[in-house]
Parts: C-alpha cells; sequence; structure tokens
C-alpha cells in the first residue's frame, strides 16, 4: 500500500458519548437492586476466569490504579459502586457480571468508565473553538482544522481504546456490519476481517485525496493533476491486491463514482438488479474513458478541441447500448428519471394523490405544443405579428390545460418553481424544442426555419 500516516475524525470518540449516560442509569440500577445475582457459584468462578485470561492477554495499557481486590466477587452494589470510584474496571467487569447483568449492559458500563479514562485526552486533541473565528462564514478546512500531528495522535488513542476494551470484554459482536445498515450496504459482500482492511485502505486515501483538496484551494496545476491521478493509481492498485478480481466488481457495483452518480436514476425509474448492473457496466465503460474528476475535485485531465466530438459520439453510441439493454420502454423510463420537470410532476402527484395518469398528460405537453407552436412558425400565410399573438394565446391555453390537469394550486406552484419555463418563452414568441435525449433546440418569430438535414 502507499505509505501514509493517516488519522481518523474522531467519530467513534463522538459515537461513545451516549454510553456515559446509558452506562449511568444502568449502573444506578444495579445499585438499587445489589441483590440481583447469578444463581450459580460456578457462573461466578467461570466468569472471572474469562476476566483473567483477558487480562493477562495484553500489558501495553495503563492499569487499574486501584489493585484488583483479592477478595471473592459478590455482585453486590457496594462492591460495584467501590469498583466504580477506584476505577478498578476488572473489578467492575467481574461485579456486573457476577450480578446477572447482561453482556452488552456490561459493556455500557466498563466502556463509559474506560471512556472517563480517555476523555480528557480527546478533548486535548479537538480543535478548540476560535472566539474571533468568522461564523457567518462557511469554513472550508477538512477535519475541522484539526492538524494532521494531532489526527495521528487521535487515531492512535482510538486505537488504544479500542484495544482495552477488547482487552478487558473480548470483541464486540454489535460492531459488526449488521449492527450497520449502511456498512452492511456497502461491505456486505466481503467477510469481516476484509470489511476492516478496505474501509482502512479508503480511509488513507480519502485522507491523502482531503489533504491535496485543501492544499490546492480551488486553483490546480498540472503537478497538483498529476498528484490526484497517482493517487487514484495508487489506490485502485491496492484495491486489487486487496480484493479479488469478484470482490473489485461488488466494489465497484457499490462504491465507486459511477455507482455513486447511478443510484439517484435507479432510484427514480425504480430499477432492478439486473438492470442496475446491465446499465452499470455500460456506463462504467464510458466513464473511464470520459469521467473528468479526480479525487481532488478537479479536473482529471486537459480538454482538446477533438474531445468534445469524441465524448458526443461515444455518448450516443451509450444511448443505443443502453435502449438495448433495457428495451425501449424502460429505457425511456431512464430518461425521465434525469428529467427535472418530470420528477417534479411525480412529486406533485403522489403528494397530491392525483390520477396515475397525470404525470404522463402533462408531461405530454412538451411534446404536443411545441409542434402547435411550430406549425404557427411555418405558416407562410401569417404575419409576424399574428404569429406571435397566436403563440401568446397558446401559451396561455397551455397553462389553463396545465391547471385542469394538475389542479390550479398545484400547477401555480409548479410554474413559479421553473417547471415548464418553456411556456414563457413561448408567450414571448420563441418556440422551444425537445428531442428524445432531452436536447432542446429554439426558434424566434422572426427567425428563418431550419435548413433540412442532408441525407
Amino acid at each position: 500500500m502507499l505509505q501514509v500516516n493517516m488519522s481518523e475524525t474522531p467519530y467513534a470518540a463522538v459515537k461513545i458519548l451516549p454510553v456515559l449516560l446509558i452506562g449511568s442509569l444502568a449502573a444506578n440500577a444495579v445499585l438499587l437492586f445489589p441483590g440481583v445475582r447469578r444463581t450459580s457459584p460456578s457462573t461466578d468462578s467461570a466468569a472471572r476466569a474469562q476476566g483473567g485470561a483477558t487480562t493477562a492477554s495484553s500489558h501495553a495499557f495503563r492499569p487499574s490504579t486501584t489493585a484488583r481486590s483479592a477478595g471473592p466477587v459478590t455482585g453486590e452494589g457496594r462492591a460495584i459502586a467501590e469498583a466504580i470510584r477506584g476505577d478498578d474496571l476488572e473489578a467492575l467487569r467481574d461485579e456486573l457480571r457476577a450480578a446477572g447483568l447482561p453482556d452488552d449492559a456490561i459493556r455500557m458500563i466498563v466502556g463509559s468508565r474506560l471512556w472517563k479514562r480517555h476523555e480528557a485526552k480527546f478533548k486535548a486533541l479537538q480543535t478548540s473553538g476560535d472566539a474571533d473565528s468568522a461564523w457567518w462564514k462557511q469554513q472550508n478546512a477538512p477535519w475541522g482544522g484539526q492538524s494532521k500531528e494531532k489526527r495521528e495522535q487521535m487515531k492512535t488513542l482510538q486505537a488504544e481504546l479500542k484495544a482495552e476494551g477488547e482487552r478487558l470484554l473480548g470483541p464486540d459482536p454489535d460492531r459488526s456490519a449488521n449492527a450497520h445498515p449502511w456498512l452492511e450496504r456497502q461491505y456486505g459482500f466481503l467477510p469481516s476481517d476484509k470489511r476492516e482492511s478496505l474501509q482502512k485502505l479508503e480511509q488513507d486515501y480519502n485522507e491523502l485525496s482531503g489533504e491535496l483538496q485543501q492544499e490546492t484551494q480551488g486553483f490546480q496545476t498540472p503537478a497538483d493533476k498529476e498528484k490526484a491521478r497517482f493517487i487514484a493509481e495508487e489506490k485502485r492498485r491496492d484495491l486489487a491486491a486487496l480484493l479479488t478480481p469478484e470482490e473489485l466488481k461488488d466494489y465497484d457495483l457499490r462504491n465507486s463514482q459511477t455507482a455513486q452518480q447511478l443510484r439517484w436514476r435507479m432510484t427514480q425509474m425504480d430499477a432492478t438488479e439486473q438492470e442496475y448492473r446491465a446499465v452499470f457496466d455500460l456506463q462504467k465503460q464510458f466513464d473511464d474513458v470520459f469521467n473528468d474528476g479526480d479525487s481532488a475535485g478537479g479536473r482529471a485531465r486537459n480538454q482538446n478541441p477533438d474531445d468534445w466530438k469524441l465524448r458526443q459520439e461515444a455518448e450516443k453510441i451509450l444511448r443505443d447500448q443502453l435502449k438495448t439493454a433495457l428495451g425501449e420502454d424502460r429505457y425511456q423510463a431512464y430518461q425521465l428519471a434525469q428529467n427535472y420537470e418530470y420528477q417534479q410532476l411525480q412529486a406533485a402527484v403522489k403528494r397530491f394523490n392525483l390520477p396515475a395518469d397525470t404525470t404522463a398528460r402533462a408531461y405530454a405537453l412538451r411534446k404536443e405544443v411545441p409542434a402547435a407552436a411550430t406549425k404557427i412558425l411555418d405558416d407562410a400565410q401569417l404575419p409576424a405579428a399574428e404569429k406571435k399573438s397566436a403563440l401568446a394565446a397558446l401559451a396561455s391555453s397551455t397553462r389553463d390545460q396545465l391547471r385542469t390537469t394538475l389542479g390550479a394550486v398545484v400547477a401555480d406552484t409548479f410554474l413559479a418553481n421553473g417547471g415548464m419555463n418553456w411556456i414563457s418563452q413561448l408567450e414571448q414568441g420563441t418556440v422551444v424544442t425537445f428531442n428524445e435525449e432531452g436536447g432542446e433546440s429554439r426558434r424566434r418569430v422572426d427567425s428563418p426555419p431550419p435548413r433540412p438535414k442532408k441525407p
């Protein structure tokens, strides 16, 4: 892997804060009911033996400030309180086990006391608020302005906290991806050991990219672009080394830039997994050649005059491939999923429980009205002034038709939010027509008719 010294953001510290409250409540419950104990003495001995085994496995962390009592484990409230006051986490663990508390409650209580040991260190590493900072301005510094040195110290401290917790209590089963739905969605195709390695890898490269982005401040030199390209290529090599080819494909399906861009479209068209995979394969082939973004938020490559022509030709090929892969009807749904007006109409229909065909009827105006307007423009018998009047009347009737279809309030809100602004242009004497891919062309009353395309 590319050698880097990285630091985590203090998410782990933030996540553990709720434990303070929960652990306090659980501890109070134990103190209020000191008679709650396990019924079998052998269970107490087993629990204590388990604790001793895990304790003996590590010498790298700060020992308890109070020596472990040689007396028997009782599970009584007084013994628990003494363990808390004495900051003896091993004794606290054993007493809570003897009291019969479930493992998750023990983890909350011991975890909260363990956090208290490190709390001051975490707070010291966090960036202090600057009383003179311009609160009304956006703060663009990554990681809250925390220095790289402090981030490295924070990362080390988080690792110590995690390791000491596992020494006391063993691995936490709730840290598995099943306890975090988002992680399961992103990394559920991997075994747990590879999930952790992949998350670490991504964290390292995200920090590298963030540092480069902070350094460039939105203005990239050729050297900056080369750094961004190098980071992206190194990350890809490390991914290929960590994952099998099948795992790398699954990773790309979930986490690549293509996946992030496609996810919204797939949601809007309610795509099946099979449809998503088909679209992804085609789109990724295109993106690998023509994607201009880099890991630092800039353009990955310089443009030349031939690029635009090549891209247009590739886009046409991509559209044909998508149409073949999805079929005519689903390709139309895919196209509409990228259209703002259509999505706004869909949202209105859902919110106000309008008839199912409302969106289609309203959206059809985009084709019907420009076609009628073009006939007016092409009428050689009409003078320009009469054409403008006819177009204005057509615009007015189109608004009325939209109000009839959607209802007056919904239609007026839709129009006020910028929906179908081609109606306003029509009213001013400009006809906007749309092609199948959503492209637009404009023609004014005083403009000559377009030249016929060459065969």
